[in-house]
């Protein structure tokens, strides 16, 4: 296994509850790093790539891995190809797992980046149509589109895709592993440690209240995955609302966009 993670650039990290990313450690370039895989569980791993920012940082970007016996549910892709292909030798060859899907959260490119690499592979992706209407411009398909709600079974589970409305942006959608009440938000919830980020497609109106059904429809959930940084549990639901409530102080001022650097 070592000296294919070694051939591969990634890097594997066994951390459980409290992983964290050091900024200090950011080099100045490449545009991406390698991808990061972090185990949570035999059947939990979070892939992480970092993107670079317009201020010489990196910005990681969570996906995630579901594993049941040989076959394998993953939730947004890597940021480009590449490291899309790298994230499904490790899964092919290294947790020898079939990929059944792969669910892309929104069209941006820590959501979306990686999906050639997956219709290359023959394995299906899914989305909300939203989704796949803006991935069409580009010139990406998604094999299944769902206007509300769908679900892929990997082995005998199932995993729960859903479009609750818009946030982070008009498309977004979410995905709930029902035998481990692991919620999969996406850039949909931010970290506890987050600011607004980039908000160049969101909708300020609507965020708090599409978070708030999802609240409302998962009140088991036991851990939260954003898009970006820290994981934790339902408390990342609440701090998501009170962040983009009308009447709250913090979105009546002035929000943080994220400029990033084109590939």
């Amino acid at each position: 296994m070592c000296r294919l993670l070694q051939m591969l650039g990634i890097c594997l990290a066994v951390l459980l509850l409290n992983s964290c990313f050091d900024n200090s450690k950011y080099d100045p370039e490449p545009y991406v790093r390698s991808l990061e895989i972090i185990k949570l569980s035999e059947q939990d791993y979070i892939h992480v790539s970092y993107l670079k920012d317009s201020y010489g940082g990196y910005i990681p970007c969570n996906g995630y891995i579901r594993l049941e016996g040989s076959e394998a549910f993953i939730f947004d892709t890597p940021l480009n190809d590449t490291l899309s292909e790298q994230l499904i030798t490790f899964v092919q060859e290294d947790l020898k797992a079939t990929i059944k899907g792969v669910q892309v959260s929104h069209s941006h490119i820590d959501g979306a980046g990686g999906i050639n690499a997956f219709a290359k592979a023959k394995i299906p992706t899914y989305a909300s149509t939203k989704t796949a209407a803006l991935l069409v411009k580009d010139s990406l398909a998604i094999s299944n589109p769902f206007s509300q709600k769908d679900s892929i079974q990997i082995a005998k589970k199932f995993v729960v895709m859903e479009y609750l409305g818009p946030a982070h942006s008009d498309d977004n959608s979410i995905a709930y592993i029902r035998a481990s009440d692991i919620l999969l938000g996406g850039c949909m919830i931010k970290p506890l440690d987050g600011t607004k980020g980039n908000l160049a497609d969101a909708n300020l109106d609507e965020w708090a209240n599409t978070v708030t059904t999802l609240q409302n429809r998962y009140p088991k959930v036991l851990q939260v995955i954003p898009g970006h940084g820290r994981r934790g549990d339902k408390e990342l639901l609440d701090y998501t609302i009170s962040m983009f409530q009308k009447d709250s102080p913090e979105n009546n001022t002035t929000a943080e966009t994220v400029a990033v650097v084109k590939n």
